[in-house]
């Protein structure tokens, strides 16, 4: 007979308000939601999971896991950080920061085309942060308001300027890289 850890606080919190939900979310569900496997999901909200005969092992949840978990069922980092994860918590509320700005960002003329994207690099999201803090600055200077908007639509037309300066110029490399490998 296998004896089952007492699941984490986390895990237990993601369990209740998934269970709260209505209409009823099944584990299956939020798991898909979230793009977290099934397995997994389950793993973490139980608090550990099977790993051969009659052997149990603990589970405890990344903090960009128990983040994902956490907004799929409605809780907040605040009840993260009560629940001892801290580390879940800034990550949920990053998670909400982002979001927040891709909303601000889709707002303004221009933008919203580049809520979604994102860079070829090691990190996730670099060009979103990037400008959300140009604006930010913009946002948080001494200027006027008039200024400010002026800033701002100075920033993002510069921007769109350079996109489309470097899609232009893409277009020529490969036209030119197409007509150098083709037979003359």
């Amino acid at each position: 007979m296998s004896v089952h850890p007492e699941s984490p606080a986390e895990a237990r919190l993601i369990r209740q308000r998934r269970e709260a939900l209505v209409p009823d979310v099944s584990r299956r569900q939020a798991a898909v939601k979230t793009g977290i496997s099934p397995s997994q999901w389950s793993d973490v909200e139980r608090g550990h999971k099977k790993a051969g005969s009659g052997v149990v092992v603990p589970v405890r949840g990344t903090a960009e896991t128990l983040a994902r978990m956490a907004r799929a069922v409605g809780v907040s980092a605040d009840d993260l950080a009560a629940a001892g994860r801290e580390d879940a918590a800034r990550q949920l509320r990053a998670f909400e920061q982002g979001h927040g700005l891709r909303q601000r960002m889709a707002a303004i003329a221009g933008m919203g085309d580049l809520t979604g994207l994102r860079l070829p690099s090691d990190g996730d999201e670099e060009l979103i942060p990037l400008i959300a803090a140009g604006l930010d600055a913009i946002e948080h200077s001494d200027l006027s308001k008039a200024t400010k908007g002026e800033f701002t639509s100075l920033f993002v037309d510069n921007l769109i300027h350079d996109a489309t300066r470097r899609y232009s110029e893409l277009l020529l490399m490969l036209r030119l890289a197409g007509s150098g490998s083709q037979p003359g």
